[in-house]
């Protein structure tokens, strides 16, 4: 029911400190998960003839420590089952030593490309469930935060766009990140992060981020579209000092 992959922390996966990236960390997850879905049947080709696909709504992720460039760690994960709605997925990285320093959990929806309806999980015979839980809880909402700042409002991008046609989610992460500045990053290790994805971003749409610190190391951000003011994500950051 586990599913893993031995990785090798690659020169174009790392950020400038030499440790793998936050994105590159969301595309190794969102990888695997495709991966095995595909190897349980309810992959990306299967759900397309159905006019369905999956959509990543929730995701906390907690860092003990990021994967240096050249170092080898192990990726697994697993299906958690439904509650009907949502599929639930775990993750574990893992180093040489078999010590996990990044797990994750994550919820997920299927939706009708047609009708943008939600799909009921419980529809699908035989959906799989594997009981164990690296936090024992679901990642959970995101409140929006609250901000008079200005917003710096950009267009998409040829690159930020998905095989479904929408704004990827990884994308997303990678915004929110860059958001921050140099001297921020030089100082701030993200340790935690939990991501609520709301709306989907289109290839016209401008899109700004939103900040507010609740506190000196931990935040909250959006994406805000231009065109209606609606938040498309959500997430809420908890960096450490270094």
């Amino acid at each position: 029911m586990k599913h893993k992959n031995q990785l090798l922390t690659k020169s174009y996966f790392i950020n400038r400190f030499g440790k793998l990236s936050t994105s590159y960390l969301f595309y190794q997850m969102q990888d695997i998960a495709w991966e095995h879905a595909n190897i349980l049947g309810f992959g990306f080709d299967k759900l397309k003839k159905e006019q369905q696909f999956w959509v990543l709504s929730r995701l906390l992720v907690k860092i003990d420590r990021l994967p240096v460039w050249g170092e080898n760690f192990t990726l697994e994960t697993w299906s958690r089952g439904t509650d009907g709605f949502y599929g639930y997925r775990d993750f574990n990285f893992v180093d040489e030593t078999g010590t996990n320093i990044i797990q994750a959990t994550s919820s997920w929806l299927v939706i009708n490309a047609e009708t943008k309806r939600i799909v009921r999980l419980t529809d699908f015979t035989d959906f799989p469930s594997y009981e164990e839980s690296v936090f024992g809880e679901n990642a959970d909402k995101v409140n929006s935060p609250k901000s008079n700042a200005a917003l710096e409002f950009t267009p998409v991008r040829f690159n930020e766009i998905d095989i479904n046609q929408h704004f990827n989610t990884g994308r997303y992460i990678e915004r929110i990140i860059d958001s921050y500045d140099f001297e921020f990053h030089e100082k701030h290790d993200l340790i935690e992060f939990e991501l609520n994805f709301l709306k989907e971003g289109m290839p016209n749409d401008r899109l700004a981020v939103k900040k507010q610190f609740v506190g000196e190391t931990n935040h909250l951000c959006s994406v805000v579209r231009e065109s209606d003011e609606v938040e498309l994500i959500r997430a809420r950051l908890v960096w450490r000092g270094v």
